[in-house]
């Protein structure tokens, strides 16, 4: 008998440990994503109510604040966070998970990387690389074989990186690029 709750774990422990190494990775190569409908012009960012900043910056921006309790429901029913904070080179991260287990389950990453550009995002070798834009702003969408979907997207004078893992690639690129529609109107504009 299956131990479900068992791979969901084992799944779970492989995906995350895949993505972080993918977003400890991201440093450099040129390109921009892709993305649905420009989003609206960005709202007044997140800020970190623990920092006691007021800069309304990138690096002020809480990646689990982007998205509300709705705005989770839409994507997928039972949303969980599964981690957050500064992690490689990120000053903030949310980790979140979708309830389904491996066969319609997904895990997906918001990161704000403040000091890191679209332009420098490192890929490897057997990954597809979309130029375009988010709302307006440079992105690529990067994809592979394994069911992982990336958006990332200029904000301010760094970037956001949306990722998605799940059994289908298109799956992933389908949820990564409704969490960046909605994601870009809450993160300052690109600087020159």
């Amino acid at each position: 008998m299956v131990d479900w709750e068992r791979a969901r774990q084992i799944l779970f422990a492989t995906v995350t440990t895949g993505l972080l190494w993918t977003m400890a990775a991201c440093t450099s190569e040129s390109g921009q994503a892709v993305g649905g409908d420009p989003a609206p012009s960005p709202s007044s960012p997140t800020i970190s109510s623990e920092s006691g900043k007021s800069s309304g910056g990138l690096e002020d921006v809480v990646a689990c604040d982007l998205l509300t309790p709705e705005e989770r429901d839409q994507i997928s029913r039972n949303l969980k966070e599964s981690g957050r904070g500064p992690i490689a080179g990120a000053s903030d991260h949310c980790g979140l998970e979708s309830g389904g287990g491996p066969e319609s389950g997904f895990y997906m990453h918001i990161t704000i990387r403040p000091e890191q550009v679209v332009e420098n995002y490192k890929t490897a070798s057997t990954d597809k690389i979309t130029d375009g834009e988010v709302a307006g702003r440079p992105a690529k969408q990067i994809t592979n074989s394994g069911g992982t979907c990336i958006v990332t997207f200029a904000a301010e004078r760094g970037r956001v990186d949306v990722t998605v893992a799940t059994r289908s690639v298109e799956d992933a690129c389908d949820i990564a690029d409704q969490v960046t529609e909605i994601v870009a109107s809450k993160v300052p504009e690109p600087t020159a």
